[in-house]
């Protein structure tokens, strides 16, 4: 159970218990007396309130980390108020960061998009500029704001990675040289906003752009190994001239190898994973795994970090419509064995 929980709230996005915030203890002070007022301002100290999902998970743990180092490293305090993935939690953090008026800038990861529009919209009356990181702050799949008066988003889009999981099953197809290519795809939890929208963009993908792909069965894994490995049986059993494997978690792509194994099919039928991780990673260089999609959580940690200390300096914050891995991944959107060595996975 434990592992489902670590998976939903990664991909995510991407988590902690801290009742009024966890300051970064680089804390205090303004720049040195030296040069101009103007040299002065353009390296004052700021603090920044970082909200994030669930500050347990380990990826969300990556996250804050990074912000906090980012921070250290600008003569910024970043300090994480955690939602225990709950809405109206990070709601009521939000208000007391506003309530406090310590705060020159917010990151906010939210929970979930809409219900903390709220939020976004109280801090910007209080003069409070605000960065979107993770997750959209709207209905909208993108980077663009969704709310007036928003200094910019670093986001992770989940249409971004049902794209990516669409070409990298093209790719393992070719590798194959089925056509049609038999895929059997084994998704994320559909409550979870992110695992649900790359499904759908998905399915989308498959039929606008590889009609050589035929899904022949779809089912939920829910990002638990346990459950992948079950289904892939099962599925394998009703459809044994599989092509491909489709997986939403690395783990999950690692149980299924192992089933492939069990029926000696590993030979025969590729699989994929997502999320990036070293798990992936390293499943891919011992030829395990065909291919993962990236997530760089420390990368948009940083950049959500960056944006929000030079806002909050009244600075020119740079691009403010980053969709991180489509963007800032050194390797693009796919890891496969022709980039592995390239790739240095962020968690």
């Amino acid at each position: 159970m434990r592992r489902i929980v670590v998976w939903i709230l990664l991909i995510g996005a991407l988590a902690g218990v801290v009742a009024c915030g966890d300051d970064d203890d680089s804390g205090g002070g303004g720049s040195s007396s030296g040069g101009s007022a103007k040299a002065e301002d353009a390296n004052k100290h700021v603090n920044i309130a970082h909200f994030v999902a669930i500050q347990a998970n380990p990826v969300e743990q990556v996250i804050i980390k990074s912000a906090k180092d980012t921070g250290r490293a600008n003569n910024a305090t970043v300090t994480t108020f955690d939602s225990n993935n709950d809405v109206q939690r990070e709601l009521a953090n939000c208000q007391d960061a506003i309530a406090s008026g310590k705060y020159d800038a917010f990151v906010l990861k939210a929970v979930s998009g809409p219900p903390l529009i709220p939020c976004a919209r109280q801090a910007m009356e209080a003069g409070i500029p605000v960065v979107v990181q993770g997750t959209a702050l709207g209905p909208k799949q993108t980077t663009e704001p969704q709310v007036p008066g928003i200094v910019g988003s670093a986001i992770t889009l989940s249409t971004t990675n049902g794209v990516a999981v669409a070409d990298l099953t093209n790719r393992a197809c070719a590798k194959a040289g089925a056509n049609p290519c038999k895929i059997i795809y084994l998704f994320g939890p559909v409550a979870f906003d992110y695992a649900s929208i790359t499904r759908k963009t998905f399915n989308e993908t498959v039929k606008a752009k590889y009609p050589n792909i035929q899904v022949v069965a779809q089912a939920a894994a829910n990002f638990d190994p346990d459950t992948a490995a079950t289904q892939a049986r099962q599925l394998l059993q009703v459809h044994p001239d599989i092509n491909v494997v489709v997986n939403d978690c690395d783990p999950c792509a690692v149980a299924t190898h192992k089933v492939l194994v069990d029926l000696k099919k590993e030979d025969k039928i590729l699989t994929i994973g997502a999320g990036g991780s070293k798990v992936g990673a390293d499943a891919i260089k011992a030829g395990r795994q065909f291919g993962d999609t990236v997530v760089l959580p420390a990368t948009e940690a940083r950049a959500a970090t960056l944006m929000a200390i030079k806002a909050a300096r009244k600075q020119p914050v740079g691009d403010t419509t980053i969709d991180v891995t489509k963007d800032l991944s050194p390797v693009g959107t796919i890891v496969d064995a022709s980039n592995v060595d390239k790739y240095k996975p962020e968690w």
